[in-house]
């Protein structure tokens, strides 16, 4: 019997051992291995037992086989380098599908490269990688990619049974990226090094495993994000927290709130948070008045609004250039406070939609819902009268 354990990328053929006695022995059997190709910087190293079948059958030798596959060759920075990182990548991933080596890179299908006249001539811009299985973190070859700006990695198998899966050190070496993806990964946590980043201007964590909001995920940080994606981080669709034993649930089910560092984050045009297991009161006016310095004021709204509203009210300046916030589908409950309720910017975030529903009951039990969500925006544009209907509030910018 072939026993290979812990060995994913040595398979042996369908080859039989029959010890018949009627057959002349001794004798020779060959059996033929099939090797994936070593993706890795290091060598790896397999051992091989044979062991036989039935107990009865005692063996006058017991030879164990070291098999050990050399590292992968060293891949050279340019476009030739590119395109042999995208390929090792995909095929360490896992990828149904890939690209093929006899296209110009430039026609690979979520690939885009650089046309300038410089050296970034024909270096990679933009990547897509999705529809892969893996149990990894992103393969090392993606620090080869030294000219890329965005790169997604989105679309992993059976991502609610992984666990203990951070991203990896080699993806922050790109410290030139301004856009990345990693969703529907597996994620559990973020690498250390992760703070390398700096440069990022638009972050999509959606759909892995995470119990909490990375700490590493700050201003000081990323003090470049406008964009911040963390929805659905949830291994499973769990109405009723309260009732419900299990624990590693993702969902940011360890918070026990919606993060103070999140709303005080005052260069977020985007901020996604909808379809998790966040909890609880949202902070209220008071709790965020001790937290950010500014106030609406009437003069830097004049365009928007039609009467003294904001001048003499004290409504802090949350969030003040959010123009898309969603917090949908969580287990909030208690009162809107006054920050989203007349928040400027408001009727851009599709509040009946994205921000007012939420569903089932938080792990005390209690329903999630707000008591006091408006039916309509009615009382919202009886102050911002030169809101109502305005078509540059809903076009893109």
């Amino acid at each position: 019997m072939f026993r290979c354990q812990g060995v994913e990328w040595l398979e042996k053929d369908n080859t039989k051992i029959e010890f018949d006695d009627r057959v002349a022995r001794p004798r020779e059997v060959t059996l033929k291995f099939t090797y994936d190709i070593n993706f890795e910087e290091a060598p790896r190293d397999a051992l091989i037992k044979f062991i036989p079948r039935k107990s009865d059958l005692v063996c006058e030798r017991k030879d164990d086989l070291n098999i050990t596959q050399r590292a992968a060759d060293k891949i050279e920075i340019g476009v030739k380098g590119d395109s042999l990182a995208l390929m090792a990548i995909a095929r360490s991933l896992g990828m149904m599908t890939s690209w093929d080596p006899a296209d110009r890179m430039r026609d690979w299908a979520g690939v885009t490269v650089w046309d300038t006249k410089d050296e970034k001539r024909g270096r990679v811009r933009s990547a897509e990688f999705g529809m892969f299985w893996t149990k990894e973190p992103i393969p090392f070859q993606v620090k080869y990619l030294t000219e890329i700006e965005s790169i997604k990695f989105f679309g992993n198998a059976n991502t609610f049974l992984l666990d203990n899966l951070d991203c990896g050190p080699h993806i922050c070496e790109l410290t030139q990226l301004k856009r990345l993806t990693i969703g529907a990964y597996g994620l559990t946590a973020l690498h250390e090094d992760f703070t390398k980043l700096k440069n990022l201007e638009s972050l999509n964590l959606g759909s892995n495993n995470f119990q909490t909001i990375p700490e590493v995920i700050t201003e000081e940080n990323f003090p470049n994000l406008k964009s911040l994606e963390l929805n659905t981080n949830r291994r499973y669709t769990i109405t009723d927290l309260s009732n419900d034993t299990r624990k590693n649930i993702g969902g940011f089910i360890d918070e026990p709130s919606l993060p103070m560092r999140l709303l005080t984050w005052n260069n977020l045009d985007t901020l996604r948070l909808s379809m998790n297991y966040l909890q609880g009161t949202l902070p209220s006016d008071e709790q965020m008045r001790e937290v950010v310095s500014g106030r609406w004021t009437d003069a830097e709204l004049k365009d928007s609004i039609g009467v003294n509203f904001f001048d003499g009210r004290d409504i802090p300046k949350v969030l003040p250039t959010i123009k898309f916030f969603a917090i949908n589908g969580n287990r909030f409950y208690g009162t809107l406070p006054d920050w989203i309720l007349y928040h400027p910017h408001l009727d851009l975030w599709y509040p009946d939609l994205l921000v007012f529903p939420q569903e089932g009951k938080a792990k005390d039990g209690t329903m999630a819902m707000f008591t006091n969500a408006p039916t309509n925006l009615n009382y919202y544009y009886d102050i911002f009268v030169n809101k109502k209907y305005n078509p540059k509030n809903f076009t893109e910018e």
